[in-house]
């Protein structure tokens, strides 16, 4: 399990660019302007002992809150709650080595008939025709344009809620990047409330 852990922060490293420490305190005024932007609530916080810093914008979306991070180690990430009693997961993640040969061997996976995304990205759902539905042409597209590295959707049925979680990179620097970051989420968000996977 250890060697798994490490192979998966390794990847990260390696796909998000996370290059070890970036200082994030460059990016204040970019996250202070895409949040005034959203109408957002920009928040910058610290480890303890001030080591790092983490910037925070959680932005109103009809009945939701976008949440997004990233710290001096940390890529650009986003996280939002849902309440749901529907049980749905999807895990969307770059293909790699290992992926590529667990697919050989017959892992199930999800393909969309998109040979650009669907040779880059390995998808799994055990519902892949709700799948199929929410990830729409346009949300396609800006997962390729935008680099996305890795989305989850998961379900708790006890609490009732729900909650994705996207990884982008350490790359972004620019605000209007950012800014179709947030927009590509939202149109997820509306997606999945069309599909009544979440209230």
């Amino acid at each position: 399990m250890k060697e798994e852990k490490n192979d998966d922060y390794l990847k990260q490293v390696f796909v998000t660019q996370t290059k070890g420490f970036i200082d994030i305190s460059l990016k204040r005024e970019l996250w202070q302007d895409v949040s005034n932007e959203f109408n957002g609530k920009f928040i910058i916080s610290h480890t303890s002992g001030n080591v790092l810093e983490i910037l925070k914008i959680n932005i109103p979306y009809k009945n939701w809150e976008i949440k997004l991070s990233e710290s001096d180690t940390r890529p650009l990430k986003f996280e939002i709650t849902f309440n749901s009693g529907i049980d749905y997961e999807l895990i969307i993640n770059y293909e790699d080595i290992v992926e590529n040969i667990m697919k050989r061997f017959g892992r199930k996976e999800v393909e969309l008939g998109n040979e650009l995304f669907d040779n880059k990205y390995i998808i799994r759902s055990r519902n892949s025709e709700i799948t199929k539905k929410l990830l729409t042409q346009e949300i396609i597209n800006d997962f390729i344009k935008f680099n996305i590295y890795s989305l989850s959707y998961t379900t708790g049925l006890k609490k009732r809620t729900s909650n994705l979680i996207s990884v982008i990179s350490r790359t972004i620097e620019d605000k209007s990047t950012i800014e179709s970051l947030i927009r590509l989420h939202m149109k997820i968000i509306d997606k999945l409330k069309e599909l009544a996977l979440i209230e």
